[in-house]
């Protein structure tokens, strides 16, 4: 069985933690193992959605922390929670960061509560000098990132830049049924005053998360902290082969018209797509749908969902708009036809450069290596970064596992994020 979380593993590593300025190894080690309690499953993960009993329990205790560290503490209407450690100049534009606290089902401990808990760290360690920031930092925890109960992503973030109002609420359930606007209700919220958690953009001055990778990059190159250049934007595309369906016995290999065999030949043109337009793209085929679905019946419809994501956006879509001339082209030679039907589309969101330079600067600052990457998943840093300047930091990930128990990342590497995330926070606010 791979090894899971546990406190007792974090600390194996406590005498490899470099030694920072106001940041304590051993109570992040305590406070991540105190959310990893909050929803803990049989198979070692964590379950914690939003508007539920262990969201709540785990907002509570981020309540107390904030407020132990001389945070001005509030919840918004919807359920973001935030800590502002005030300026010398209350005038000057707030620096945000943060990041959330709810999970997949079953996922790891350190996705969402590692960033929250690098900004407390990094926050209580900038209050502890003895001069103030120039301007306030506020920490934002928000609400539904994953969109895992809900299936609406990366929610709380997009309530606060004003995508959504409380018309949306009434629009999404659970798989129980429950309906998301009753469940805010149901917590104590209030989202008939949406608009009350809006906030303009020429109010945010920069946003900042840290992250773990999710990815090999780090681990693999040997680097201590990755600086995110920009985060890739999602497209879903369904292509649907549609043949006919006939028996697999009586029917001759030169009669077919099977949707099966032009859907698996389409896919793999789905993965040699990428190279041909960007270094950063991805493409992915990780839902299929067959029709009928038997054993002996030869497939007359085939759905394949393609998942395509670049930080570049035109050539993201030029290798979209090039699969689908793929798929009009195969089904042409394979005497199917096909059905075209674009799904979501997020566009990529870019680290502006005087960003990345302040998290690079931070890191050889404290002594430690770093790599420039793409983030190929979402995150609230991809909300905030459409309207604010935001960056994002990265620690490895063992293995590159996230979204399940085996999700790790040692001790002295969140020790090292959260002293460059202090540094750059500490720049941006004076």
């Amino acid at each position: 069985m791979a090894a899971i979380f546990s406190k007792e593993r974090l600390l194996e590593e406590l005498d490899q933690c470099p030694e920072f300025e106001g940041i304590d190894s051993n109570e992040l080690a305590d406070k991540l193992s105190i959310l990893a309690d909050i929803g803990k499953t049989p198979a070692g993960g964590v379950t914690r959605f939003p508007y539920t009993n262990e969201e709540k329990q785990a907002k509570s205790v981020f309540k107390e922390w904030m407020s132990e560290i001389g945070l001005d503490v509030r919840e918004d209407a919807i359920g973001n929670l935030f800590g502002t450690l005030h300026g010398s100049s209350p005038d000057l534009l707030v620096v945000m960061t943060g990041s959330h606290l709810d999970s997949v089902p079953n996922g790891g401990a350190f996705d969402g509560p590692l960033g929250c808990l690098s900004s407390l760290l990094a926050i209580k360690a900038i209050a502890s000098k003895q001069e103030k920031p120039k301007r306030s930092i506020e920490l934002a925890v928000f609400v539904d990132e994953e969109g895992a109960r809900f299936k609406n992503g990366i929610f709380g973030s997009r309530v606060m830049m004003g995508e959504v109002d409380a018309a949306d609420f009434k629009s999404f359930k659970d798989d129980k049924g429950n309906v998301l606007y009753d469940e805010m209700v149901r917590c104590g919220h209030d989202p008939d005053r949406v608009q009350d958690s809006y906030r303009k953009p020429e109010d945010i001055h920069a946003f900042l998360e840290l992250h773990i990778e999710q990815g090999k990059r780090l681990e693999s190159e040997n680097k201590d902290i990755g600086i995110v250049s920009g985060i890739a934007g999602p497209s879903w595309t369904s292509f649907t082969f549609i043949g006919e369906t006939d028996h697999a016995g009586n029917t001759p290999m030169n009669f077919r018209r099977d949707t099966l065999a032009a859907a698996a030949e389409f896919i793999l043109k789905v993965e040699q797509a990428p190279g041909r337009f960007s270094q950063t793209a991805v493409a992915t085929v990780g839902k299929i749908n067959v029709f009928p679905n038997g054993t002996n019946v030869i497939s007359g419809k085939t759905e394949v969902i393609v998942d395509a994501r670049d930080i570049d956006l035109a050539a993201r879509d030029a290798m979209i708009s090039a699969l689908k001339d793929e798929a009009m082209n195969l089904s042409k030679v394979r005497g199917v036809t096909v059905d075209i039907n674009d799904g979501i589309n997020i566009s990529p969101v870019i680290v502006p450069d005087h960003i990345q330079g302040i998290i690079r600067a931070s890191a050889e600052a404290s002594g430690m290596t770093s790599l420039s990457l793409p983030s190929g998943a979402g995150h609230d840093a991809m909300t905030l970064g459409k309207y604010v300047p935001s960056g994002m930091i990265f620690v490895p990930s063992l293995n590159g596992k996230s979204h399940s128990p085996e999700e790790w990342t040692s001790l002295p590497d969140c020790i090292r994020g959260v002293q460059v995330l202090k540094e750059s926070l500490d720049q941006l606010a004076n």
